[in-house]
């Protein structure tokens, strides 16, 4: 059953057949019409995984194998061909007249041409490298205007500047341009001022937040481990990453690479790890009933078929079972290329904990990061001196035999009071309870984020030493020695000690009322001590070892160069958070096909990591683990990657890609509508060193990009498919919050950090949760918090937020690489009602009743801002009559318009009127189409 296929195994998708364009009567294209036949109407019997005496149709060979005196293509007697006879056959047909799929009139006419032509096959365009046509000055608008002209017709006329900017803008940044910036451009007459304006666009740090969504959507982010209790996890850091990979422009190649395999590189820096949290994206669970060599399994079936649709646009979930019966993979090319991430080191139940096991820590924020970036040149060249130091004669000898004497430390006597006020003393000793599990992890819970609890303990120094102090406790924690002058404050602190024993006192601050104490003692020569070998030790502990004058391993002045930089580091480390990274054992799992994809059903030999032979070839001489994985997805000669990324660039700009089953540009998928377009820009892409920017300037900046938007009467093209006008579409959900939110001047711009909580329905968490998870309770967050950009709203995989869902966002419970635009009345009801909604819509109209003078500029200023442009006569007269409408309602009635704005202070009559009509009204312009689409 796991025969490998012929690699003339021939595919392509099942597409719309008048799009192939004008054939000749006599000729037939194999690939644009009759392998979406073979593939839609045959191969489920005839096609890769039929049985051992099946005819096979998908590929030459097996089409022309004599089957006894006949063969189902006969190229030397086409006439006599099998196929030909059989599809006209009314007694005995094919397919069978019990098969649920027959082939029409139309169909069958095909078949039989070709047939008579003698059924020639040639190769899925897919699985054959991209090249270049038509030299480099072709470029996008050569393709669509050559495909224009074959069908006769001539590409739309510009869109207008107002119009042009705010496309631009919403494409790239996901928000309307700034006023200012539309001005601007509006003013500049140059040929260069669109130029211009996409450059500002693309170096906005907008650009990276907007453009970050769409691979989340892909890779499945989450701040929830997505299964059973549908804990919290932590791995926000990996979302900040991406978005600042975005705006920096990383190399897509590298950009890939770090994902999968950042933790392989040679000495990884924070960063490169937290790349890796793309490895650790799967769905997990703990739950009680779980089999962890099942999980095993479903985590890898997970990560595998991820990276089929994200890298490869190919559906690989049926080869998990069996040899896949559409496109050219076996179902040991499946568990080949699963070997690749079977063995990474985390357990394959999850624990139902934040913290996840591997781990590392890092900066919680943009400001930390950028903070973080001058440390590490620090503690390179700090680190760099030290180095030079042990490599001199004697010095490391010295140094071990240091490291050594420091591992007789003991603690003992762990005791902890009750949870009390943050603001009391310590309480007095009675109460205190003897606690196990310290230094570690203990049963006991710490309190409340405003309380805390006590803790004490003896520690013992076979000699004078540093030791490193932390805590999962909060950042007021503090840490006191009897006899030793001083508090410090924090959760990660260094103190120097001399030998003997010390009562240490702990005032630790509570989270969440649930998180069970934790507290490590670190010694940082013990690494030292067991290893005997310095660059063996982790570079924090080098600096710290660096910093410890009592050693007398480093002169004075070093080591307070080294005290300087490592209390820097454990300052900034007091911010810090935890995120999943990847890491491999030391020694690789085994490998096996499981029978029908049954976890405890492997048969056959151990399998070795490897690829799709239909593809390019692994790469010579790189490692057989996700590095080298990385390099054969990047490779010049991988025929899927770079078309499946530049057709989703595409998608995220037009709302559609040339191919429209981005997921699937297998056998089932959909043929290009552009196919020399989408290989030039998928070359292009390669040659410019994967440069993201570059390719979408080059997207955005043609002249298709720019035409009107309009329906066009002369063209019968509903969806679009010749390219023949503007894109125009619903906008994605998080665009529709976050102009609300910009429009109305209460979007905060401030980057990074965990997933933060808008309102929602009251309750629904906990009708969705299981009784026992620690989301169950959904507690919005308070303060200008909630008007963070919608990228950053916590995402409960279970249950993402209700406007989020409503307007198509997946759940990223498993990869989303084309959101559905639905159009429903529960869609508008949500605009007109949802209190955030609401809330924008008051904000916006006290921003115009501050800001502009009189209704027709207060009108002229909202439209500009949401539109670009002022309103044409008909939305003025609409606007203003509704306007009228509801003032005059108001006025009889204030007291409705109190209930319907609740100020926050005491208004004049005709002001609380104006605003209550005004947030009526920028209510239905924020809820219009002229807000909610792109045109």
């Amino acid at each position: 059953m796991n025969r490998r296929i012929n690699p003339l195994f021939l595919i392509v998708p099942a597409f719309l057949l008048p799009l192939a364009g004008s054939a000749e009567e006599d000729s037939i294209d194999f690939a644009r019409e009759v392998l979406p036949i073979l593939s839609n109407k045959c191969f489920v019997c005839h096609g890769p995984d039929a049985e051992e005496d099946e005819v096979r149709l998908d590929s030459f060979e097996g089409a022309t194998a004599d089957l006894g005196g006949y063969k189902a293509i006969d190229p030397d007697a086409p006439e006599k061909s099998e196929l030909f006879h059989r599809i006209h056959d009314t007694d005995d047909p094919m397919p069978p007249a019990k098969s649920e799929k027959q082939l029409t009139l139309r169909e069958k006419d095909v078949l039989s041409r070709w047939a008579k032509s003698g059924g020639a096959y040639t190769k899925h365009w897919a699985f054959v490298r991209p090249e270049k046509t038509h030299g480099e000055k072709a470029g996008v608008d050569f393709f669509v205007e050559e495909r224009l002209k074959k069908e006769g017709f001539k590409p739309a006329i510009q869109a207008s500047s107002d119009v042009l900017a705010r496309r631009a803008a919403l494409v790239l940044t996901g928000l309307p341009p700034e006023s200012e910036q539309l001005s601007r451009f509006l003013a500049d007459k140059t040929p260069k001022s669109y130029g211009k304006l996409i450059d500002e666009l693309l170096a906005s740090s907008r650009f990276g937040e907007h453009q970050a969504r769409y691979w989340l959507d892909a890779v499945r982010y989450g701040d929830t481990h997505g299964l059973h209790l549908d804990n919290r996890r932590g791995i926000f850091p990996y979302r900040d990453w991406v978005v600042k990979a975005f705006n920096e422009n990383l190399p897509f190649d590298e950009f890939i690479t770090l994902q999968l395999a950042g933790d392989l590189l040679p000495k990884p820096s924070l960063e490169q790890l937290v790349a890796t949290g793309y490895v650790r994206m799967n769905p997990t669970t703990s739950e009680g009933g779980a089999i962890p060599a099942e999980f095993q399994a479903k985590n890898n079936f997970d990560r595998t078929e991820n990276l089929g649709t994200v890298f490869l646009g190919m559906t690989l979930n049926c080869a998990r079972c069996h040899t896949h019966k559409f496109d050219p993979i076996t179902q040991q090319e499946y568990y080949q290329l699963l070997a690749f991430f079977n063995s990474t080191a985390e357990s394959p139940m999850d624990g139902n904990a934040y913290i996840y096991a591997p781990v590392i820590e890092v900066p919680s924020n943009k400001e930390g990061w950028e903070k973080w970036g001058p440390l590490e040149i620090k503690r390179s060249e700090l680190l760099a001196k030290t180095d030079k130091i042990i490599d001199s004669d004697g010095t490391l000898d010295k140094a071990v035999a240091y490291a050594t004497k420091t591992l007789g430390w003991k603690s003992a006597n762990w005791q902890m009071s009750k949870a009390v006020s943050m603001d009391v003393e310590a309480p007095e000793r009675k109460g205190w309870k003897p606690v196990k599990g310290l230094p570690g992890r203990s049963g006991e819970r710490l309190g409340k984020n405003n309380e805390a609890r006590w803790i004490s303990f003896d520690l013992t120094l076979p000699i004078a030493q540093s030791l490193v102090f932390k805590t999962n406790a909060g950042n007021q924690s503090q840490i006191s020695v009897a006899g030793i002058e001083g508090t410090q404050t924090g959760t990660l602190l260094r103190f120097n000690l001399p030998e003997g024993t010390h009562q240490v006192l702990v005032k630790t601050q509570g989270t969440d009322g649930r998180t069970r104490a934790e507290i490590k003692l670190i010694n940082p020569w013990e690494a030292l001590a067991k290893s005997k070998k310095w660059r063996a030790c982790n570079i924090d502990d080098r600096v710290l070892m660096a910093s410890d004058a009592s050693a007398g391993i480093f002169d004075k002045k070093l080591s307070k160069e080294a005290i300087a930089v490592s209390e820097q580091i454990l300052q900034a480390r007091r911010s810090f958070t935890t995120t999943l990274v990847a890491k491999d054992l030391p020694k690789p799992r085994e490998t096996k096909i499981l029978d029908r994809g049954e976890y405890n059903q492997p048969v056959g030999e151990p399998l070795q990591p490897g690829v799709f032979a239909v593809m390019n070839s692994f790469p010579e001489g790189a490692p057989k683990n996700r590095l080298g994985l990385a390099k054969w997805l990047t490779s010049r000669d991988h025929p899927l990657v770079a078309r499946v990324l530049v057709n989703r660039f595409w998608q995220s700009v037009f709302g559609e890609g040339l191919v429209r089953s981005p997921e699937d540009f297998g056998l089932q998928g959909r043929q290009s509508t552009h196919p020399g377009l989408l290989d030039w820009l998928a070359v292009d892409f390669q040659e410019s060193g994967w440069n993201y920017k570059d390719l979408m300037k080059k997207i955005v900046m043609s002249k298709t990009f720019r035409q009107d938007s309009a329906w066009r009467k002369d063209i019968k093209d509903p969806e679009n498919l010749f390219l023949a006008r503007g894109p125009s579409y619903r906008l994605d959900a998080e665009v529709i919050r976050d102009t609300g939110l910009w429009s109305s001047g209460l979007l905060r711009t401030d980057m990074g950090g965990e997933g933060v909580k808008p309102y929602q329905p009251e309750g629904l968490w906990v009708a969705l949760a299981h009784p026992g998870s620690n989301t169950k309770n959904y507690v919005p967050d308070q303060g200008n918090q909630v008007y963070r950009r919608s990228l950053y709203v916590y995402w409960k995989r279970t249950s993402p937020h209700p406007m989020m869902t409503l307007f198509d966002a997946p759940s990223r419970e498993s990869s989303c690489v084309r959101r559905s635009r639905g159009n429903t009345p529960l869609q508008s009801l949500g605009l007109f009602n949802e209190p955030q909604r609401m809330e924008m819509s008051r904000a916006l109209a006290g921003r115009l009743l501050k800001e502009a003078s009189g209704d027709n500029a207060r009108l002229e200023t909202m439209f500009k801002w949401l539109a670009c442009r002022p309103p044409t006569d008909v939305e003025k007269g609409a606007c203003l009559t509704l306007l009228k409408k509801t003032r005059d309602r108001y006025r009889k009635d204030s007291k409705e318009a109190q209930a319907f704005i609740h100020p926050k202070n005491k208004m004049k009559e005709e002001d609380l009127v104006d605003l209550a009509a005004w947030t009526q009204l920028a209510t239905t312009v924020l809820a219009s189409d002229t807000t909610i689409l792109l045109y």
